[in-house]
Formats: C-alpha cells, structure tokens, sequence
C-alpha cells in the first residue's frame, strides 16, 4: 500500500517536472549580417553619387532657363492685352534685355524706349492724354454709344510696362523668318516684336549664349508659343 502511494506520490512529481529546455527554444528573428549591411550601403552611396550630378544639372539648366522663361511669359502676356484691347502690342529687343508694352513707334529708337520706361515707372497724374486719332491705341475713350445708360469706354494703361534685364553673362540674338542669319542685340540697336490684335506675331528665333548653357527657341505665330527647342548644358 504504501508502495502504491510513493508511486502515486512520484506520478504526480513527475507530471508537475518542468518541461525540458529544448521544448521551449524560441525562434531566431531575422536579422543582417554585417555584410549585407555594408552591401546596402555601398549600393546607397553609389546611387546617391550619380543622383547629386543629376540634381546639379537640372538646378544649372533651370537657372540658365530664366530668359527663355520670362520672354514666354511677356508674349503670353502682350499677346493677351493685344487681343483684349483691340490695339498692338510689342516686346522690344536691346542691349540691356528686353520691355514689353503696347506698341507706339515702328521705329523705336533706345533712347525713346529708355523714356518710355522712365515715364512708365513714374507716371504723370491721371489725366484725359489719349490721342483718339491715333490708331494704335485701340477702343481709347471714345464712347460707341450715346445712350445714358451706356457703359463708360475702356480706359486703358498706356504706360503699362514689364521687362526683363539681361545677366551679365548672356548675350543673344533673334531671326526673323525673312532674315539669312541671326542678328545679335547690342549696342542701341532695338528690335520689335510685334503683336497684332488678332493675337498673331511674327515667327521668332531666339538663340541665347550663357556661360552655363546654350539655347535656340522657335516661336510660332499662332499663339507665340516655342515649338522647337534644342538646350545645350554645359
């Protein structure tokens, strides 16, 4: 009986025993070796070295863009105010870079263009001085109907101005389509482009000369937009 009872007593010993160790042994989580570390980042710093010249390239280009930026601007601009306002616009081509304004003087020296400038930044009290015989300032304020409730006429900025002042590393040149070769904007020389109503203009290349790169731009007489365009980055 009592050999009963040390067996029943070591059973229940033997049930409560803990399990052995090798039942528990838990997983290794993954993990890199050094290697594969070292792999990872050699792969990081070559990617990182070819993407910073990458980087350079698109910021130089960018920054040697700015003209060609700008002088889309100004044609979307005077081409807007020329079909809004009835009445030529132009952006005028000299040493200094180039101005748009309405169109005043197929002749345009750079001395008038300079006072024209100055005028604009410093304009004189607004008063009634628009010639209505001249052509070219469209709709001016004469009134197309006498009737009391009648809208007043239109009036315009005739000193409205923006322009673009050249880098001093730039120089460049236009082409018109019945020019042999492009002629380059230095000195006084003042060159127009000019406008219509309609919102048409003369077809226009440009080429620019920057020390960061080259760029030679068609303009299309439709809508002045570029629709050639060749970059040479240095």
């Amino acid at each position: 009986m009592k050999v009963g009872i040390r067996n029943a007593e070591f059973g229940m010993a033997g049930a409560c025993r803990p399990t052995p160790h090798s039942a528990l042994r838990i997983p290794h989580s993954a993990a890199f070796t050094l290697i594969e570390i070292i792999i990872a980042l050699t792969i990081v710093a070559v990617l990182a070295a070819a993407a910073v010249p990458m980087l350079k390239g698109f910021r130089d280009e960018r920054l040697a863009r700015e003209p060609v930026a700008k002088l889309v601007q100004l044609a979307r601009e005077v081409r807007m105010r020329a079909m809004t306002e009835k009445r030529p616009y132009q952006i005028a081509f000299h040493g200094k870079g180039f101005t748009a304004s309405r169109y005043f003087n197929p002749y345009l020296q750079l001395a008038e263009l300079e006072d024209f400038i100055a005028t604009a930044e410093n304009p004189p009290p607004d008063t009634d001085t628009v010639d209505k015989t001249d052509l070219d300032n469209g709709g001016g304020l004469t009134k197309t109907t006498e009737l009391p409730l009648a809208p007043p006429a239109p009036r315009y900025d005739e000193h409205w101005t923006e322009r673009y002042d050249m880098p001093a590393d730039m120089k460049y040149a236009i082409e018109y389509w019945y020019d042999t070769e492009p002629l380059y904007i230095e000195g006084d020389l003042v060159k127009l482009w000019v406008f219509q109503p309609s919102g048409i203009c003369t077809p226009l290349k440009l080429h620019i000369e920057r020390d960061s790169a080259t760029f030679d731009v068609e303009f299309g007489a439709l809508t002045a937009d570029i629709v050639k365009e060749s970059v040479d980055v240095r």
